[in-house]
């Protein structure tokens, strides 16, 4: 993904680590498929054209260089949407992004199963724990 991202005109080496330090790889892999330019905004350092720019240059190439993130999406979609929820209600309260993203990451890892109002209690239990 680094050197995918690399290719893309506007983004060097510098950037495209600060990319990947505040997205997983299948997180910014689903936004730039799904041509979700707010979603990149919410990166340090991509504004609005660079945002355009990977998404034009890197949706193609994602389909063919990563297969394995691109696999089942259908029933990784009602799971995503879930996650999302947690990690918006989190930021809404007050938390930040990524703190968010590894905590819902970790109880996820443990218990694939919670609903959104179990993950929610989950996070903010771990989150007052730090």
């Amino acid at each position: 993904m680094f050197l995918l991202l690399v290719g893309v005109s506007g983004i060097g080496p510098k950037l495209a680590l600060a990319i990947l330090s505040s997205l997983a790889v299948q997180d910014l892999s689903n936004a730039i498929q799904a041509s979700d330019d707010t979603r990149l905004c919410t990166i340090p350092g991509i504004g609005k054209k660079t945002a355009a720019r990977m998404v034009l240059e890197l949706k193609d190439k994602l389909k063919s260089a990563v297969p394995a993130i691109h696999a089942p999406l259908s029933g990784l979609s009602a799971a995503s949407d879930i996650i999302e929820d947690v990690i918006s209600a989190l930021v809404n309260l007050g938390y930040k992004r990524p703190q968010a993203e590894e905590t819902v990451r970790k109880i996820r890892q443990a218990r694939p199963d919670l609903g959104v109002e179990e993950l929610v209690r989950e996070a903010l239990y771990l989150l007052m724990k730090r």
